[in-house]
């Protein structure tokens, strides 16, 4: 993603100051290069603590998304992940056989299966929430005091931020799968 076209400040109502002064453009803009390369960064290292996990990075976003709706049927998990029943049922089945994942009968309606976690599979996704914490704190143990309050004052006001944005954007139901 690169934020370089960004030129308008936006205020906490959603609306513009309108455009940014140079310095506060090139701040700005500064800051989202420094934010998307160190995005990168922390890619990469992901990738290499995800060649340490038992699961392929696909099988990890299952695992990753049931957690976040236990009790999911199948033809949702497809939906949400946007691929077809068939390639999501397949993905079930291998993350059930190395015990990760369980189908259970729905009990509204026989005929459909629910996906839940094992607590193999809780473990993992336990473990795959730990490892982006794991390098910020590799990250910031460097930093001297002043700059971990400078941190700690931008994140503040990133949550801040975020929690409005949040706020705004409405609750959808899982995309429609496209055709080619």
């Amino acid at each position: 993603m690169s934020y370089a076209n960004y030129s308008l400040a936006q205020n906490r109502n959603g609306g513009t100051d309108g455009p940014l002064s140079e310095s506060s453009a090139e701040l700005r803009g500064d800051i989202l290069r420094r934010f998307e390369t160190l995005m990168q960064h922390v890619a990469r290292w992901r990738q290499l603590d995800l060649a340490d996990v038992e699961v392929t990075m696909p099988q990890a976003r299952c695992l990753m998304l049931v957690d976040v709706n236990p009790s999911m049927p199948i033809s949702s998990l497809a939906a949400h992940l946007r691929i077809g029943l068939p390639a999501a049922s397949g993905l079930v089945e291998r993350l059930v056989a190395s015990g990760h994942l369980e189908r259970r009968p729905d009990p509204d309606d026989r005929r459909h299966q629910l996906v839940v976690l094992t607590a193999r599979g809780r473990a993992l996704v336990q473990r795959l929430h730990e490892l982006p914490s794991e390098k910020l704190g590799e990250l910031i143990a460097g930093l001297s005091l002043a700059e971990l309050h400078g941190l700690r004052k931008g994140v503040v006001a990133l949550e801040r931020e975020a929690r409005r944005i949040a706020q705004d954007v409405p609750q959808t139901q899982a995309p429609e799968r496209t055709r080619a």
